[in-house]
């Protein structure tokens, strides 16, 4: 279950932030708001370089969850660093699900999927401690 767990988010943040350090005018939300012709962040050199930011700590963390699955001396690490990565995303969605109002369905699903995927984390995480 714990490989399972950690290979799963792995890759989940492993692809979702090697998108946004390799093409981040791709990115979700980006896409999202340049539908609009007068906006033109997509080309904004200064936001670019805050997504390929958050991109690259995002990519790392994704290595060091998928380090877990190898190495057994990182995997309470890797659960740590899953943890706080995933339910930090969903806090700061659910916070923005309150206060902004319901985004597009895609953010809505990907939302689901991190709260899937924190809980996994969670359980495992606990399991390390009990074990």
């Amino acid at each position: 279950m714990e490989i399972i767990a950690l290979t799963l988010s792995g890759l989940a943040l492993f692809y979702a932030s090697s998108m946004r350090l390799v093409n981040p005018s791709k990115a979700n939300f980006l896409q999202t708001y340049v539908t609009k012709s007068e906006n033109k962040l997509a080309e904004d050199v200064d936001l670019l370089n805050e997504i390929r930011g958050v991109g690259a700590v995002m990519l790392l963390g994704g290595i060091v969850i998928l380090l877990g699955t190898i190495m057994p001396a990182l995997r309470l690490g890797s659960f740590l660093v899953a943890v706080v990565i995933f339910l930090g995303v969903v806090f700061g969605r659910l916070i923005s699900f309150g206060l902004d109002g319901r985004p597009n369905k895609d953010v809505i699903k990907g939302t689901f999927a991190e709260i899937v995927i924190s809980a996994l984390n969670i359980y495992c995480l606990v399991n390390q401690f009990m074990n």
